[in-house]
């Protein structure tokens, strides 16, 4: 599909049957954000995908979950091996007020002022955000951590933004909660 020929697509078809799917970017990202839960079991965040983007369990529910993954990568396939060795360089969930503010500043689009806005276009805006973002600072620090390659400087603005660059830590106040599926999903996560 070229996005620049076909409108973003709402459904999807899964066998025989078309299945108008919830597309905008609030509910795709509640999806991306139960994939980034590690407490989750990989069925939990199947059935967030399968409830949330088509609003029920469709019959073929292994193909509604392969296409709702393929929709949430606006359309492209996932390469599993470049995917598996690709370290993680942000977090919809913990950068959520840097993304706002880098697609605010660089498309001068207000997302909370936004009634729908579809997934892929989120998305395109997110790919394409400016350099000179705090977002884009975060990923560059985080990349290059990654890679082992920040210098003195680096490492000490590391050290002293922890909470804000690592995204593995965990707040000491949240180390032993022991929330469970079914208090997530009755909050809306």
């Amino acid at each position: 599909m070229n996005v620049l020929l076909s409108k973003f697509p709402t459904k999807i078809k899964i066998g025989n049957e078309i299945y108008p799917v919830n597309s905008d970017f609030r509910n795709c990202l509640k999806i991306i954000m139960a994939y980034e839960d590690e407490r989750l079991t990989l069925e939990e965040k199947y059935y967030i995908l399968l409830k949330r983007l088509y609003g029920g369990i469709p019959n073929n529910t292994e193909e509604a979950i392969r296409k709702g993954v393929l929709f949430l990568n606006c359309g492209k396939e996932e390469n599993s091996d470049v995917s598996n060795n690709v370290k993680r360089v942000y977090s919809f969930n913990k950068d959520g007020e840097y993304i706002y503010s880098a697609i605010n500043q660089t498309h001068n689009t207000d997302l909370e002022s936004i009634e729908y806005l579809h997934w892929w276009k989120f998305v395109f805006f997110f790919m394409d955000v400016d350099k000179d973002c705090t977002l884009s600072y975060l990923i560059s620090l985080r990349d290059k951590k990654n890679k082992g390659k920040l210098d003195k400087e680096e490492r000490k603005t590391w050290f002293t933004m922890r909470r804000i660059l690592d995204l593995d830590y965990v707040p000491k106040e949240l180390e032993d909660d022991d929330s469970n599926f079914m208090k997530l999903w009755n909050q809306g996560k």
